[in-house]
């Protein structure tokens, strides 16, 4: 990992930062690197537990529980707690964790028939707390950080693995590449993706430019 992050220009006096899904394995190796890491909390691990929360809640959303709450006073809790999180205001976001609890006890006792839902909503938003917390060093204010143009998740890696791979070598296929196969496949669409293929090309096949042929991908003909 130090020899790749000096090959693409870092020095010792660059911060690294290293998006995580929480794993303690990657806290050691970022330990481990001889520059200044900034620890930070995928956003989308985070946005996929407050999905489900999201989910679990939804049903449960039409209700005024206390006195001065709203027609959908769970509802608009709970979008208040996600907001705070994605501010990363963390004292905010567990105050709110801590009423929306007792909100949700509020409608099972209002709604014993929604028992199953509230235990199910519960759950969800105890998973979401309980990972929040195990990681709150590395909460970070997301909204503000995206504004000023840096990454806050590693989504955009997962869907270039996906493509680079393909489902030809997913697990329980019939059919499935062999290993030369696969790694010069992947070459070609790392190429690809990096708009490098025409150049890297130019080397191995010297008359490139010279002949009117387009590629499968292209609309129109041009000279290659």
């Amino acid at each position: 990992m130090t020899e790749f992050l000096r090959d693409s220009g870092y020095d010792d006096s660059n911060d690294v930062c290293v998006l995580t899904d929480g794993a303690l394995d990657l806290a050691g190796v970022a330990a481990d690197l001889p520059f200044n890491t900034e620890w930070v909390l995928d956003w989308a691990h985070i946005g996929r537990m407050l999905r489900y929360a999201d989910q679990a809640v939804a049903p449960l959303a039409y209700a005024q529980l206390t006195v001065n709450g709203s027609a959908f006073e769970l509802w608009d809790l709970f979008v208040r707690f996600r907001n705070l999180v994605w501010t990363g205001d963390a004292a905010g976001w567990q105050g709110l964790a801590k009423k929306l609890h007792r909100l949700l006890d509020l409608r099972e006792k209002r709604d014993p028939d929604s028992s199953c839902q509230v235990r199910q909503a519960r759950r969800k938003l105890l998973d979401v707390v309980t990972y929040l917390q195990a990681n709150r060093d590395s909460l970070i204010d997301y909204r503000t950080r995206q504004r000023a143009g840096r990454r806050i998740s590693t989504g955009f890696v997962e869907s270039s693995i996906n493509r680079i791979i393909g489902r030809r070598m997913c697990k329980g296929q019939h059919m499935r590449w062999s290993r030369v196969g696969a790694h010069n496949i992947v070459q070609v669409r790392v190429a690809l993706l990096n708009q490098e293929l025409l150049d890297l090309s130019k080397h191995q096949f010297p008359w490139i430019g010279e002949r009117r042929v387009s590629w499968p991908w292209q609309s129109t003909s041009r000279a290659f």
